[in-house]
């Protein structure tokens, strides 16, 4: 079970699944609203004529700009995560262009394990309540952490030819919280390390 770190020794092999990173991104939509103009049948003389003032937009906060493309690469993380553990495989997901580091690392030792053990994992891991909670946007490099809830009950390894969920140690903690900790480089933000926290449920 990702992101915590199981072993399982069979002979001479080892299966475990390492820590694993995504986190819901909070998805901003933008609701557009339309209003009628009454209709004006008649002009009243002497009326003064109705103006439309232009209503200037507040520029565009540079610290909550950057928080927000920072979640909403998590959650693209998020997204690519299951999809390498499910082939298992990074090759043919896009967990590169969003995982750096000690997060890619895992990763990709996670799925070599699964694919010598002929193992595979199923189902979805759900991030709920991503918040940025630490920023250094003023450094060379800008960074930022972000917390979430990481609920793994639904994501199981299984074997890959019969599809039977196979035997593995477990902290019996299936909900937790998370942290990430991101970097942006060349204006794109990369996961580059995750912490979990089983002695913190959520």
């Amino acid at each position: 079970m990702a992101p915590v770190e199981m072993r399982r020794r069979t002979g001479r092999n080892r299966s475990r699944s390492i820590p694993l990173f995504l986190a819901a991104c909070a998805v901003v939509t933008s609701a557009c609203t339309s209003s009628k103009e009454p209709d004006s049948k008649t002009s009243q003389p002497g009326s003064p004529p109705v103006s439309t003032a232009s209503t200037s937009k507040t520029p565009a906060d540079p610290t909550e700009t950057a928080k927000a493309a920072a979640l909403s690469a998590y959650q693209a993380y998020w997204t690519e995560v299951p999809k390498a553990f499910a082939i298992p495989a990074i090759e043919g997901t896009d967990l590169k262009r969003y995982a750096a580091f000690e997060a890619l690392t895992r990763a990709q030792e996670g799925t070599a394990n699964l694919k010598a053990n002929g193992r595979v994992m199923t189902g979805q891991p759900v991030v709920s309540n991503s918040l940025v909670t630490a920023t250094e946007l003023e450094k060379a490099t800008p960074n930022v952490t972000i917390s979430s809830c990481l609920d793994v009950s639904n994501w199981r390894i299984v074997d890959k030819k019969s599809g039977k969920p196979a035997p593995m140690a477990t902290s019996g903690v299936s909900k937790y919280v998370v942290t990430g900790h991101l970097e942006r480089w060349d204006g794109s933000w990369k996961v580059l390390k995750e912490d979990l926290h089983a002695d913190q449920p959520c």
